[in-house]
């Protein structure tokens, strides 16, 4: 036989004589079942790596002039700041299709009762922004509805359990969290400036609550000992004074990911993260990828170490579809960002 003039059905049949003749029966998941089940060794494979299953996924058209100043390949000075203002309003849409599937995943998780019972036009300083199917919703509002419903769902708090969160911006899941577990207590770390707001916040929602200053937290010697429903605002850089106190909660919702290493340790390495009963937490996989560096330092998902029980893992799928207008390679164009995020339960 002619190897250089040997035809793709000779070749197939050459190595349809020398198949497995195991007789154990494979298990195919159900992708891989489908696609075998259309497979006709005997048809002719001129097109073996291009056929209608599978392809070399090529482009199948030619990309004009026009399209490719859109997709940020070329910058013409005359037309390009035109370009750029569509392409915000694109992003708006994007911004659009990414709150329906949120809102989508949260209803879809037996949460409705929960956006129906938290607008967020209807919580201090809020802007009122359209709503979305009816819903009075923001992209971060969701988040936070998300993690409402995870935190009731899984049963990471009981009725006077203790609370840290890390990273807790202007107190906006604390509020909800509060409103069906009014006598936990609830500790903020967070930078100064991100407390005020936090106090404002959860001041305007709760002003009964007894609320400890930052400057008050040097008196204090555990939290099991405070008044119920107390609420205690923790400057970061006043961590290691409570890093050794007993807490049943601890969660990060994406910025252990943004930190410095050396900070992302102090956490990871304290006593109120590996000795809590409960770690609920969402960052990024890798927060820095070689190929577009978000961060200082990078952070993945091997750095997060526990000896404990993984009880949940999975892809966050809250704001798993978002995507932006932004400059990468040059290039300006939309995108997701650099890595997507997971979520994590760990049990003691």
């Amino acid at each position: 036989m002619n190897k250089e003039n040997i035809t793709n059905k000779e070749l197939i049949n050459l190595f349809l004589k020398n198949k497995s003749v195991s007789k154990d029966k494979a298990v195919y998941d159900s992708k891989h079942k489908d696609i075998i089940a259309k497979v006709d060794l005997t048809n002719d494979l001129s097109k073996f790596r291009n056929w209608d299953q599978q392809n070399d996924m090529g482009l199948k058209y030619r990309i004009g002039i026009i399209p490719k100043l859109f997709l940020g390949q070329y910058n013409l000075n005359f037309i390009s700041p035109l370009i750029t203002i569509i392409n915000k309003r694109i992003n708006h849409y994007f911004e659009y299709s990414s709150m329906l599937d949120d809102i989508a995943v949260i209803i879809n998780n037996g949460g409705k009762n929960l956006i129906d019972q938290n607008p967020q036009n209807k919580t201090p300083g809020a802007v009122d922004f359209p709503k979305i199917k009816g819903y009075s919703v923001s992209a971060r509002w969701l988040r936070y509805l998300y993690f409402l419903l995870q935190i009731k769902k899984n049963n990471l708090l009981e009725k006077n359990s203790v609370w840290v969160d890390v990273g807790s911006y202007y107190g906006g899941l604390q509020g909800l969290v509060k409103k069906y577990y009014p006598d936990i207590t609830i500790i903020l770390v967070d930078f100064e400036h991100q407390l005020a707001r936090s106090y404002i916040y959860l001041k305007r929602l709760y002003p009964e609550s007894n609320h400890f200053f930052p400057n008050d937290v040097k008196n204090l010697r555990n939290f099991q000992n405070v008044k119920k429903g107390s609420i205690i605002y923790v400057d970061q850089k006043d961590f290691n004074i409570i890093k050794n106190f007993k807490v049943d909660l601890f969660t990060n919702f994406f910025s252990l990911g943004e930190m410095k290493k050396v900070t992302f340790n102090n956490y990871i390495n304290s006593n109120i993260y590996k000795k809590s009963k409960v770690v609920y937490m969402a960052n990024r996989f890798s927060s820095s990828p070689y190929f577009d560096n978000t961060y200082d330092d990078t952070i993945n998902i091997f750095d997060y170490k526990t000896e404990k029980r993984i009880s949940h893992f999975d892809v966050l799928p809250i704001n798993h579809y978002q995507i932006s207008y932004r400059e990468l390679f040059k290039r300006k164009f939309f995108r997701n960002i650099s890595s997507p995020y997971f979520e994590m339960i760990i049990r003691s």
